[in-house]
């Protein structure tokens, strides 16, 4: 009989040790006591049944209990692992939720101060604002567990009188429906760094086991924190130690072409590169424009790079900005011996720069550019203004040594008869003209301009031709190819605005030892000019030398009288009558009469020279004469010497 019993109590056993359910072990039980027919068999089958439960109970518990280690095991790996903080913060509140299967979860870290636990994460929450929770210390639960530092938990959040309670906790509570709660400090290093909730919807009270696993696990989220965030500002120092390589690789970078761009700078200087080339190039290295101001705060030059693409650098050329931002700001330059911002229109911008020189000389550079320098660039364009001080304050050395030894060689020239043959030889080298190349002389005598700017603008064209210049007898005197001096003449007649310049040239000659007698000539005429009538055109010495030696001891006064009553009844016509009859009757003498070649010179018609002539006859009484016919043509050649410009290019 026992031998059918014993299997089946293997069968019980093995079922329970498997975790088979109540009922199918119930059922085993049964058939035991059906296998046995003893009376007693009954109370042993009870005594079975119920040991048979304890074991069951045991085997439950444990793989409960090793469920419990096993989860916590993983979720600790998972802490250990997540390094981002904010993603360890859900993690944290994501496990503690599924440790213990509670319907909300949510984690408090304190503020700086630690004087606010505010919610950094949470689940299973129903209002958003819950989010926004935050409390100080010294209320609701967060109170007791940062007083106890230990664990805390409530079947009754709202009735719980053992703290404080505060108005927008109670208020979230009630609308979760939150009724009870457990509360495990988060320790670092003996110090509290945040609280770990969990709270269900229901009168709940956590087992001793799910306290220990909630309490571990509080304690490894602890470490785990204090290593995120130990890895956080790890990783922040690792990444402003990236940038500050990057910004240092950077400006070792910018350095070294900054360098580079001075080297070049000063060696187009060292060159010898003219000035306005460098002030190109600087313009060129910012993509802008510089304005280069004199003295006088007037624009000198203006240089653009082709990239620059602003509107200030012709606002400034149009005066259409206040000329005091630019006195100001120059002053301050000339101060400090830095750039200063100017103007800040939008995302141009304009810096004043001072240019020092040893004469005295109130220079200015205007830089235009879009959008912000840098400073290393705006030092490069500092010290490139610092050379280019320097660079003009020796070109200004070179070009005094250059007057001094022109003017030496120049008076040498006209007041030494015959010059020696080094001078000669000295300045056929200077101008660069050979024996067979025709040189000229200029008088140039300039009114309505200072003297300072009248030999700055006569020095800087000759110098551009290559000419010798300068103030002899408070007259100009200009030297040189007979091409030249007559570019010279044409630029200084563009130029003139609301001032008058006017003079006498020689005639091309070719022996330098002339010079002498040449200048005696033309200064004579010029004396005569200048008595005669104001200077307001360059004449040739041929067409003014006759009159010269005529009237140079005369009273000019009466000479210029003689002229206007011989040449009165042409000038009652009107202006542009008078001024063709006038061309029409000079030229026609100096044709010798010849109506066709004089018609061919004037470019009109034959037909309109004889009508001009008979109007001629009728109002001078004609020219048969000989002695009326020398008064009309001296008297016509001194008012074609003597006539402003204007009327000298009226049409024939």
């Amino acid at each position: 009989m026992s031998g059918n019993i014993l299997p089946i109590i293997a069968t019980i056993l093995e079922k329970t040790a498997l975790g088979a359910h109540d009922s199918e072990i119930a059922e085993l039980i049964e058939t035991v006591r059906d296998a046995s027919p003893s009376a007693s068999i009954g109370h042993d089958i009870e005594r079975l049944h119920l040991h048979l439960n304890a074991v069951a109970q045991v085997i439950r518990e444990s793989r409960i209990t090793e469920r419990g280690l096993n989860l916590l095991n993983e979720t600790t790996h998972d802490l250990a692992s997540t390094l981002a903080l904010q993603d360890l913060l859900r993690t944290i509140v994501s496990r503690a939720r599924s440790l213990v299967g509670a319907n909300v979860a949510y984690l408090t870290r304190l503020n700086e101060d630690h004087t606010i636990m505010r919610t950094v994460a949470a689940e299973g929450l129903i209002s958003p604002a819950t989010w926004e929770l935050s409390a100080n210390i010294g209320v609701g639960a967060v109170s007791l567990i940062a007083s106890s530092m230990s664990f805390f938990d409530t079947q009754d959040y709202l009735g719980d009188q053992r703290f404080r309670h505060a108005d927008s906790f109670d208020r979230a509570f009630k609308a979760e429906s939150i009724v009870s709660l457990a509360g495990f400090p988060i320790l670092s290093e003996d110090k509290l760094q945040g609280i770990l909730f969990i709270a269900d919807r229901y009168h709940r009270k956590l087992s001793g086991r799910e306290i220990s696993v909630l309490g571990s696990f509080a304690l490894h989220a602890g470490v785990a924190m204090r290593n995120a965030h130990a890895f956080t500002m790890l990783s922040e120092a690792l990444a402003e130690a990236e940038r500050n390589r990057v910004a240092l690789v950077d400006h070792i970078h910018r350095v070294d072409i900054s360098a580079t761009a001075h080297d070049e700078m000063t060696s187009l200087l060292a060159k010898g590169t003219e000035w306005p080339l460098f002030i190109l190039r600087m313009a060129n290295q910012i993509n802008g424009a510089i304005i280069l101001y004199d003295e006088a705060f007037a624009i000198r030059e203006r240089f653009a790079s082709e990239a620059y693409r602003g509107h200030l650098a012709a606002d400034l050329k149009d005066g259409k900005i206040d000329s005091s931002l630019l006195i100001s700001a120059v002053s301050k330059s000339r101060h400090n011996g830095q750039s200063v911002v100017m103007l800040d229109v939008g995302d141009e911008h304009c810096r004043a720069m001072a240019l020092h020189g040893g004469a005295g000389r109130g220079e200015s550079l205007v830089i235009c550019h879009l959008g912000e320098l840098d400073p290393i660039d705006i030092r490069n364009l500092e010290r490139s203004t610092v050379a280019l001080s320097i660079a003009k304050l020796w070109s200004e050395k070179r070009e005094t040594e250059q007057l001094i030894a022109s003017s030496t060689l120049l008076r040498h020239l006209i007041l030494v008869n015959p010059p020696d043959a080094s001078t000669i030889s000295a300045i056929r080298d200077r101008l660069k003209i050979a024996t067979d190349q025709p040189v000229m002389l200029a008088l140039i005598a300039i009114s309505g301009l200072d003297r300072a700017t009248q030999t700055t603008m006569i020095r800087e064209s000759g110098a551009k031709l290559n000419l010798l210049v300068d103030l002899v007898n408070d007259t100009y005197l200009a030297v040189g190819p007979e091409k030249s001096i007559r570019s010279l003449l044409q630029i200084l007649l563009r130029r003139r605005s609301d001032w008058e310049i006017g003079g006498v040239v020689s005639d091309p000659f070719f022996d330098l030892t002339q010079a002498a007698v040449q200048y005696a000539q033309i200064e004579q005429a010029l004396l005569v000019l200048r008595k005669m009538n104001r200077l307001n055109r360059f004449v040739e010495h041929s067409q003014v030398n006759l009159f010269a030696k005529l009237f140079e001891v005369g009273d000019v006064s009466r000479i210029a009288r003689y002229v206007e009553r011989i040449l009165a009844p042409i000038e009652e016509r009107d202006p542009r009558q008078k001024t063709q009859l006038k061309k029409t009757l000079l030229c026609y003498i100096d044709s010798e009469h010849n109506i066709v070649r004089t018609a061919e010179l004037l470019g009109v018609h034959v037909n309109t020279v004889r009508q001009r002539l008979d109007t001629l006859r009728e109002i001078t009484g004609g020219w048969d004469d000989p002695i009326a016919a020398l008064e009309l043509h001296v008297a016509l050649r001194l008012d074609a010497i003597t006539a402003p410009p204007e009327r000298a290019s009226t049409a024939p």
